[in-house]
């Protein structure tokens, strides 16, 4: 399976053309793309669903992303989970703990470090171990500038849009109730967590001021990283699961 990017535009439309969805474009011929081969889809620009759709995405499981035009997440349409999944648990009966969730800020907190610090030695910053995060944040955006933090944003929500898919294969349900209760979203710290590792090569390259072709060029820097990018999920899953097993 696939992931689907649309760069909408007055006019688009997704529809569902079992057992497919149909993508129209002003000017251009309709596409179809079989529901069973989408993995995700990832909308920018002006993109008009039909609920038949939709509810074909959910009823197959497929996640469906809505971004700002800066790139930021606006919305997310999540399709069927499995079964409460253990490390779901877990974490739902830590944040039910009086010091729960300052136990949980903490761990997102050394996280983020520990990724903001392997960013600054990877750009050669000689006090890397020292400099704070919001330091390096500030930094970063100045650095990157107005085309660049789009580029960013655009980066972090493709991310997200892959963790949506993996974070249930991975033990945890996104959509828990206990979770969002909490106003826990898993998904969204991870995103802007994993998205570090992308920004020395943000840095390094010169971005066009073209936003479809940001958008492409985003989405082909990423599926070039996807392996390195799991690799680096995975090994902050297991960082929780640690967590998790310590303080339970």
């Amino acid at each position: 399976m696939r992931p689907l990017y649309i760069n909408g535009s007055p006019g688009c439309r997704v529809v569902l053309d079992e057992p497919a969805l149909r993508v129209s474009l002003a000017d251009k011929a309709d596409q179809l793309f079989p529901i069973s081969r989408v993995s995700r889809v990832v909308c920018k620009g002006v993109v008009e669903w039909s609920m038949s759709a939709l509810l074909a995405c959910a009823d197959a499981g497929i996640a469906v992303l809505f971004l700002e035009k800066n790139g930021e997440l606006r919305a997310r349409w999540l399709g069927h989970a499995g079964e409460r999944q253990a490390l779901t648990q877990r974490l739902v009966d830590l944040l039910a703990r009086a010091d729960g969730p300052a136990l949980y800020e903490n761990w997102t907190l050394s996280m983020e470090k520990m990724a903001a610090r392997s960013f600054a030695r990877r750009i050669g910053l000689i006090d890397w171990r020292e400099v704070p995060v919001v330091s390096l944040r500030r930094q970063l955006s100045d650095s990157l500038g107005s085309e660049g933090r789009h580029c960013a944003n655009l980066l972090q929500s493709l991310v997200h849009a892959e963790l949506l898919l993996w974070l249930p294969e991975a033990g945890f349900v996104g959509d828990d109730e206990a979770l969002i209760d909490n106003d826990m979203d898993l998904a969204m710290f991870l995103s802007r967590l994993l998205v570090w590792d992308f920004y020395p090569l943000l840095l390094e390259d010169e971005v066009t001021g073209d936003k479809n072709a940001q958008m492409q060029a985003m989405a082909v820097l990423y599926q070039q990283r996807t392996d390195r990018c799991y690799l680096l999920f995975r090994s902050t899953i297991n960082k929780l699961h640690q967590f998790l097993l310590a303080v339970s």
